[in-house]
């Protein structure tokens, strides 16, 4: 069943800011798409699109087959979870926990409310994070929490513009950890932009890369991470692992760790 459909969707900021011209986007539910893209070609407004906080000037967007208008808002805003790339945008209680029991609040009875807080707090390890202040959080902790809030109002599809924008390596392992576990145990579709190549790999089924607001490849990981000409499009590296196959002159073209170790091990051996 598709979960996201994007049908030729245009969309002008009042400025006349043309962001989103005829995009095309297919999700199947339970898949993980990546957004790829150079700063102002529209992955931001595409996502917004998909929770229905912006609406298509032309063309329409429709979860799991029901069209996104300003008569069903309520439950696409509860069926698509949004994690903003600036976590300060969605943290404003005093403690945690009231910041992440706060949509819950909204959508629910108040005991099952608070119940999904705290198992959505338990299940990203900030349990001990609960009656500190949000903003004295750190970048990373502050994710999780904004996560956690999300994920307690039990969306079928989560979407977030940047994960790990501006986490150290330690913060941004655990966004990859949690993201994997969360797709992994509730079966949920992930959608989600980055600059982050390196994490594409770990976390996405397909690839979509936008052009000038426009879709300009939607297809899988390793089509879209080995080719040079669509990320240079893209204003991306490639791959450090990718990059090193290249320079070594290899055909095989290694995008994460594991297989880049797998790789140079089986050339060892042969040359042993």
């Amino acid at each position: 069943m598709k979960a996201v459909e994007v049908d030729c969707v245009e969309h002008v900021y009042p400025d006349g800011t043309r962001a989103l011209c005829g995009a095309r986007l297919e999700v199947e539910e339970g898949e993980s798409v990546a957004i790829l893209g150079p700063n102002g070609s529209g992955k931001t407004t595409l996502i917004l699109h998909i929770n229905g906080t912006l609406l298509p000037h032309e063309g329409e967007v429709r979860i799991f087959g029901k069209s996104v208008s300003r008569r069903n808002l309520d439950w696409v805003r509860r069926t698509v979870g949004v994690v903003f790339q600036n976590s300060d945008d969605q943290l404003f209680m005093p403690t945690v926990f009231e910041d992440v029991a706060f949509g819950p609040l909204n959508i629910m009875p108040r005991e099952e409310a608070l119940r999904e807080a705290e198992s959505a707090m338990e299940e990203l390890g900030i349990t001990e994070l609960r009656d500190r202040i949000p903003h004295f959080l750190s970048g990373g902790q502050k994710r999780l929490v904004a996560i956690a809030g999300v994920i307690a109002m039990k969306p079928r599809i989560l979407v977030l513009d940047e994960p790990t924008i501006g986490l150290d390596f330690e913060s941004r392992e655990r966004i990859i950890w949690v993201l994997s576990q969360l797709k992994e145990c509730h079966g949920l579709t992930l959608i989600f932009s980055t600059f982050d190549v390196e994490i594409v790999p770990l976390l996405a089924d397909k690839v979509v890369v936008l052009k000038n607001g426009r879709v300009a490849y939607q297809g899988d990981v390793r089509g879209a991470l080995t080719n040079v000409k669509l990320l240079r499009e893209a204003r991306l590296d490639q791959p450090p692992y990718v990059k090193l196959a290249e320079e070594l002159g290899l055909n095989e073209k290694p995008l994460t760790l594991k297989e880049a170790s797998a790789l140079f091990s089986r050339i060892i051996k042969s040359n042993v």
